[in-house]
């Protein structure tokens, strides 16, 4: 649908490579580079669906987590290749592969992610389960590329079988080297040829009897392997050698599984390099402020404020803005011709308009506030200086072949850009050249946009049906373009304006002036006239606008000042009214109180004498039964806590539960509306609502009064230093960490261990995120690796 002519015509290449940059993978940057418009409707519509989804996400923040993932081609291209092993670099990159496509496919199986992104989500659907796969891989290889020992019991059987051999061969060379001191060139023990040896002098090596394994490079130093430790140092090698054969058997058992999984993991490589697409496509959308084109039908272009982005890229290097164009063509009129000064930006509303139209086909968003654009079967471009003298070609014979293969080849529906049409040769002829080469590609129905300085195609524009004319503008007040683009109005090339702004001398100026056909000036001096003409009516509409504006403000303004008005008045009244309610309603409340207070009054008399009478013969019948008891219980005096099985019973030294911590502790002392309670190390104040009994207080010798426990003596030695949050959601398990820091310090813990797990991190992040606001943490860090590491977390406690 685009011949390479057309491509580098708009500069297709440039885009790509910019598109290209915001990839995060080798293989999306791969799939970047082999973008290609399409032609098809639904693959389109599909493609800028994804596009926008990409956008909608990234904009919440989040981000698709692909970042870092390497090539994954080559370990691919060689997992058909039966017998051969990965390295474990290669292995290590499968493995970030598919770890991130199993997140990726879980995050899009979300309920809401589902919803909101469904094109997404059916794209994360392709990538297969491997779960089980992953699991048989994970932690064999550690990041820095080495064997894990738990890769297998067989290899840490044997490493460390090679640590106690090196362990012995270094005790074993210690001890020659403390023994021989003085032949010793230094007490170091070193590598050789794969064997332990210690530097003995040269002058003294025949004191340590061994096998010499080289001299340093002054001489001095004679490396020796002494003979008593060869036989270790065999051993040693043997290990290492078993070594290497298990790590091969290692590396060849997970590449075999990963070749049994080749298609799935094919299928992973290929989904994530689609997500990397999307979301660099959806990055440069919102680096270039993009919209999302609509697709039309027929001949339905609509551009508003559309800039070029490779231009503005250039601009914003050299802190200037790109001035954006907008344009509307529809199935009356789909030809538009573009007239105007040179430099004035007429090629470059070619370009934007060509790379809308691609960029919409590659199912990317448009530089634009809004777009509408049909999808093309074919785009044509013939744009810039086609000469070449190694084909033996002009300007002009370039661009008419150009034309001819457009005029052979295009189909509605096509879009067709052709930039100074029928230049090159003699004016008269050029100028109908022009007219029929644009007539031709309006009666194919084709969209059709050229720019030209031909009066004749500009004239003939004006009355051809389906068929208007633009121009670019020119200040001739400044003698400089706008580069603003006005529909319905053709414009003037101003070349001799534009030469008298290079200063070019004023005699040739006048000479040319004198030397322009009457017709030509008049043609132009009545475009200038029209276009001054569509300036003052474009003042008139703005104008009118503005008025049409300031009366509006101004009515809203009336509005305004009459609704605040109507709200002082009815806050006013509503002020006044609830004042005289309130007036009444106090006045009122004074005379049921004055009628209230002297039947309550005697009430409340009667009700206290009753009460206290009534206190009296408890207290005195609980007296009389713990004297004839003879027990050491102490019995309240009157008006004071009795101790029973009630919060207004309890005294000091009780011992009781505070239900809102869930805590025991002792009563230290009493107050009028609850208890001071000693819990562990700290004092807590408690509401009588708040404490139920559990034991009274234990009586001292005979003849003692009542005995207080010590304060957190026992009290707390049954609270866990260890918690497991294993499997909880992270707002459960937040919840049941939290208390069970509380209840650690309250029981005077130094530190406490979380158990989360390794997973996805999520509980670890959310176990994290909540120690480090936690009151009671001093610091928090991950165990040591025989502690669990990651799968853990140490918290200490401030004292």
């Amino acid at each position: 649908m685009i011949d390479d002519k057309t491509s580098e015509a708009l500069e297709l290449g440039a885009l790509i490579e910019l598109i290209a940059g915001y990839a995060q993978t080798p293989a999306g940057r791969k799939l970047a580079l082999g973008l290609q418009p399409s032609a098809d409707r639904t693959t389109v519509e599909s493609a800028l669906a994804i596009t926008t989804e990409a956008v909608d996400y990234l904009r919440t923040g989040a981000r698709f987590g692909i970042g870092g993932i390497e090539d994954p081609e080559p370990a691919l291209a060689q997992l058909p290749v039966e017998g051969t092993a990965l390295d474990p670099h290669q292995i290590l990159i499968l493995e970030r592969l598919i770890s991130v496509g199993l997140e990726l496919r879980d995050l899009f199986r979300q309920h809401d992610l589902r919803e909101r992104y469904p094109n997404l989500s059916r794209l994360a659907e392709r990538i297969p389960d491997l779960r089980r796969l992953l699991s048989g891989i994970r932690g064999k290889i550690l990041p820095g590329g080495e064997i894990s020992d738990d890769a297998s019991p067989e290899l840490k059987a044997i490493r460390r079988e090679m640590l106690d051999s090196r362990t012995r061969i270094h005790r074993h060379l210690e001890s020659i080297m403390r023994t021989e001191s003085r032949a010793v060139q230094e007490e170091l023990i070193t590598f050789r040829n794969g064997r332990f040896v210690i530097p003995i002098r040269t002058d003294s090596r025949n004191l340590v009897p061994g096998v010499v394994h080289g001299l340093s490079g002054s001489g001095q130093t004679t490396f020796i392997e002494p003979l008593a430790v060869i036989e270790q140092n065999n051993e040693l090698v043997r290990l290492r050698e078993q070594e290497e054969f298990e790590i091969a058997r290692i590396l060849l058992s997970i590449t075999n599984s990963l070749r049994a999984n080749l298609d799935a993991v094919k299928a992973v490589a290929s989904a994530i390099a689609e997500f990397d697409i999307a979301q660099a496509k959806g990055r440069f959308s919102i680096e270039f402020k993009c919209a999302r084109p609509t697709l039309s039908t027929g001949s339905d272009v609509f551009l508003a404020d559309a800039r070029h982005v490779l231009l503005e890229l250039a601009l914003r290097r050299s802190k200037a803005d790109v001035v954006p164009i907008s344009l509307e063509l529809d199935d009356t009129h789909h030809v538009l011709v573009i007239s105007g000064p040179n430099a004035g930006g007429k090629t470059v509303v070619l370009k934007t308009v060509g790379l809308a139209a691609v960029m919409t086909q590659m199912g990317l968003h448009v530089a634009a506030r809004e777009a509408r654009l049909p999808v093309f079967g074919q785009i044509c471009a013939d744009i810039g200086d086609q000469q070449s003298i190694a084909a033996n070609l002009s300007t002009f014979t370039a661009h008419m072949r150009n034309v001819s293969e457009m005029a052979r080849a295009v189909t509605p529906p096509a879009l067709v850009l052709i930039d100074e049409v029928g230049t090159g040769t003699d004016p008269d002829e050029g100028s109908a050249l022009a007219v029929a080469i644009v007539d031709h590609f309006r009666r194919t129905g084709a969209i059709t946009i050229v720019t030209t300085h031909y009066n004749g195609l500009k004239i003939w524009a004006s009355q051809a049906e389906n068929v208007r004319n633009a121009s670019v503008e020119f200040d001739e007040r400044t003698l400089r373009p706008t580069y603003r683009l006005i529909l319905g109005i053709a414009g003037a090339s101003a070349g001799l304006e534009i030469a008298r702004r290079m200063d070019v001398p004023a005699s040739i100026l006048d000479s040319a002036r004198s030397l322009i056909d009457q017709d030509q000036l008049q043609a132009g001096e009545y475009l200038r006239r029209l276009k001054a003409a569509a300036d003052e009516q474009q003042s008139l509409i703005v104008a009118l606008a503005e008025e049409r504006e300031a009366a509006a403000e101004k009515y809203r303004s009336l509005e305004e000042v009459f609704a605040k008005r109507e709200a002082a008045r009815s806050a006013e009244f509503d002020a006044a009214l609830s004042r005289a309610l309130e007036e009444f309603k106090t006045e009122s409340d004074r005379l049921i109180r004055s009628l209230k207070d002297r039947v309550e009054a005697e009430r409340l008399r009667r009700a206290a004498a009753n009460r206290a009478a009534e206190l009296r013969r408890v207290s005195d019948r609980l007296r009389a039964q713990a004297h004839k008891s003879g027990t050491l219980r102490q019995v309240a005096s009157p008006g004071e806590p009795l101790v029973t099985g009630r919060a207004e019973e309890m005294r000091e030294g009780d011992r009781v539960r505070v239900l809102s911590i869930s805590r025991e502790g002792v009563i230290e002392t009493v107050h009028g509306n609850g208890f001071t309670v000693l819990v562990g190390p700290l004092r807590y104040r408690a509401e009588r609502e708040d404490v139920v009994p559990v034991a009274p207080a234990r009586p001292e010798a005979k003849g003692s009064g009542i005995q207080i426990a010590a304060a957190g003596a026992d009290v707390d030695s049954d609270v866990p230093t260890e918690i497991n949050v294993i499997g909880m959601r992270s707002d459960d398990a937040r919840d049941r960490v939290d208390k069970f820091l509380d209840a650690a310090f309250l029981a005077n813990k130094e530190s406490v261990r979380i158990i989360h797990g390794h997973g996805k991190g999520i509980l670890r992040r959310a176990i994290a995120d909540l120690l480090a606001e936690h009151p009671q943490v001093e610091r928090f860090a991950l165990p040591p690796p025989e502690q669990g590491r990651g799968g853990a977390t140490i918290a200490e406690l401030k004292k």
